[in-house]
């Protein structure tokens, strides 16, 4: 069983041998399962916290920490050590690294928060008490806050197929943070890659009027990250770029002469051709009758 306390925490120098779990306050949002684990995950938490206010002594915890710092310059402490986390930090902690968390009189910091009970799949260096520190850049950092929020969207539907759903998703933030190490050296062929993925996908699917989620579940990044990845690219929007492909197709078509005017605009996706010789008329200059 878990031993929870809520309300204010009392640091003190007995040893860290209880495992505990401190919850926030009502108006933080967190969750815990009704019972036993669900699909492994024991806590999930997110939001602002006010560790200046609120202090979490050091203490054992059941399970695997994973934590990720959105904002503030929240202080960690691991034994003697206090470690100041930036936005960006990322931390996992094994059951057996007493740690807790305070912060400067008013702070706030936003962290997200998963308690697993699995280790991670990766080999990750964790000796006594110690925890895995590494610090991933914003576009690293989207992918991870995507990740939680499917999280968050799992446990308010909870059916049959739930602790399957959460045992994945504890791989994919495995993933994620593991990645996170090696994200900054190889950013620039990454996005590269992510870019000829997004283009291709595209061209297979020119019929869509709003690709912009489906291409970001595709790709396994928020749309965010998506839009970031055109705009550094081309300077263009996600919607802006897939528009590009799309006349430019429709340019082919036309001229190519196998296909009315009709009926290249209905395999683009557009429901009446006067929608499609309007969108036509204005990203070239000239309406799409010219080219016959």
């Amino acid at each position: 069983m878990l031993a929870i306390t809520a309300g204010t925490a009392i640091f003190s120098p007995t040893p860290m041998t209880r495992r505990e779990l401190f919850l926030p306050g009502p108006e933080a949002p967190h969750w815990l399962p009704g019972g036993d684990a669900l699909g492994g995950l024991l806590y999930l938490a997110w939001g602002h916290r006010q560790y200046g206010e609120h202090p979490i002594p050091q203490r054992l915890h059941h399970g695997w920490t994973y934590m990720a710092v959105l904002s503030g310059r929240p202080v960690l402490l691991v034994g003697s050590r206090r470690q100041s986390m930036d936005s960006g930090g990322l931390i996992i902690a094994g059951p057996d690294v007493p740690y807790g968390w305070i912060d400067q009189p008013s702070a706030a910091c936003k962290l997200l928060v998963w308690v697993w009970s699995r280790p991670p799949t990766f080999q990750i260096p964790v000796h006594g008490q110690s925890c895995w520190l590494r610090k991933c850049p914003p576009a690293a950092m989207d992918d991870i806050e995507s990740i939680h929020l499917r999280t968050r969207r799992e446990i308010q539907q909870v059916d049959s197929h739930s602790s399957r759903a959460l045992e994945a998703l504890q791989t994919l933030v495995d993933a994620a943070f593991e990645r996170s190490s090696g994200f900054v050296g190889d950013q620039s062929l990454r996005s590269s890659q992510r870019l000829h993925l997004a283009e291709a996908w595209m061209r297979r699917h020119l019929d869509m009027r709003a690709p912009v989620r489906a291409l970001a579940d595709y790709l396994g990044v928020s749309p965010m990250t998506l839009q970031r990845l055109f705009r550094e690219a081309g300077g263009l929007s996600t919607g802006q770029a897939f528009l590009e492909i799309k006349m430019k197709e429709a340019s082919r078509l036309i001229k190519r002469g196998n296909s009315s005017i009709k009926e290249v605009a209905l395999s683009l996706g557009y429901s009446h051709p006067g929608d499609f010789t309007r969108a036509f008329t204005k990203f070239f200059g000239f309406p799409p009758s010219e080219l016959l």
